[in-house]
């Protein structure tokens, strides 16, 4: 059976914060990964010193889960906002496995809340950059071990097609779900600046072959950066997502199936996304010892809130069309 789950007051956390290096005290690097705050005590306690307590749960450098009290005046100031408790224990399974990652995800989330999508791109690249050389993400890469090479395929990994003043692209690689290989974000780059060069086409309509929209990253290809520097140059100099956010009135993705990592990330810049009945979205990365390194650290957010990116992120969870039309991760079902 579970142990039950501890959560700390606010007149705890006042104390302990008005210490000198309070804040050190609630990190992973001292054993403490996460905060477990009561919003329910918080709204029935006085309100001295709350204010300056929402102030400082932006800047602890650990992910913070509210719990209960929705109209609490500190439940804006987590990271994720809870209704009960055990709902935490997915999240908190996650945050104890890859603790760098956790508190990674937060802080850029925090950061990018208050940015430009240019800016929360390269602060996410460089944050992916750093994780990648961690040892939360080596030890993910050693225990998965050398992903089976995929034979080359002599056709495009996407496939353009022009329909009057409409531009649609295809991904097409459906027996490797759509993974979103090197081959074909270079593909997407070269779709999206033909639609960016001829101002006489409306809109691009980005859609998959198969059975799924995305699976994600091609998981081959994860790991394969020796230099993370190097890589993070790379994803700021072409960057699909800035690529669509930048003709976004212009783009509509169709989605089906799976839209995992990547999937989702990319399509959140769109104008508009339909997506099909059955389709489902997930951001998996914590469970590598990662973050979404797509652009999902500002699309995602800019569609669904921060709070509501860090559960998917944190939890790792998927969720279904009619829950992301009600989130507005997605515009209209099919």
């Amino acid at each position: 059976m579970p142990s039950p789950l501890k959560t700390i007051s606010s007149a705890d956390l006042l104390e302990r914060l008005s210490s000198p290096g309070g804040r050190e005290a609630f990190s992973p690097l001292v054993g403490v990964p996460f905060v477990l705050l009561d919003l329910d005590e918080c709204a029935s306690a006085a309100s001295a010193g709350l204010a300056d307590l929402g102030d400082q749960l932006g800047s602890l450098p650990c992910p913070v889960i509210g719990v209960g009290g929705a109209d609490a005046a500190l439940a804006g100031a987590t990271d994720v906002l809870l209704e009960r408790l055990q709902d935490a224990r997915p999240l908190i399974r996650n945050i104890e496995a890859q603790p760098l990652a956790a508190t990674t995800l937060v802080q850029l989330l925090r950061h990018n809340e208050q940015t430009s999508v240019p800016n929360g791109l390269l602060a996410e690249s460089l944050a992916f950059a750093t994780l990648q050389g961690s040892a939360e993400f080596h030890a993910h890469l050693k225990e998965r071990g050398q992903s089976p090479e995929r034979s080359p395929s002599p056709d495009p990994a996407v496939r353009l097609s022009r329909e009057g003043d409409v531009l649609k692209l295809f991904l097409s690689r459906p027996e490797q779900g759509n993974a979103l290989s090197m081959e074909m974000r270079d593909g997407l780059s070269e779709g999206l600046q033909v639609l960016a060069a001829d101002p006489r086409l409306t809109k691009a309509i980005i859609s998959g072959v198969g059975r799924f929209f995305c699976t994600g990253g091609a998981l081959e290809e994860f790991g394969l950066a020796e230099d993370p520097a190097r890589a993070h140059l790379v994803r700021s100099t072409r960057h699909v997502g800035l690529l669509i956010h930048e003709q976004t009135s212009r783009v509509e993705c169709h989605v089906h199936g799976a839209c995992i990592g990547s999937g989702i990330e990319l399509p959140a810049f769109a104008h508009r996304i339909v997506a099909a009945e059955k389709t489902f979205f997930q951001l998996p990365e914590i469970n590598m010892g990662l973050i979404p390194g797509a652009g999902g650290t500002v699309s995602v957010l800019r569609r669904i809130g921060r709070q509501r990116t860090a559960y998917l992120c944190l939890s790792a969870k998927r969720i279904t069309a009619p829950t992301a039309l009600e989130w507005g991760l997605i515009d209209s079902i099919t």
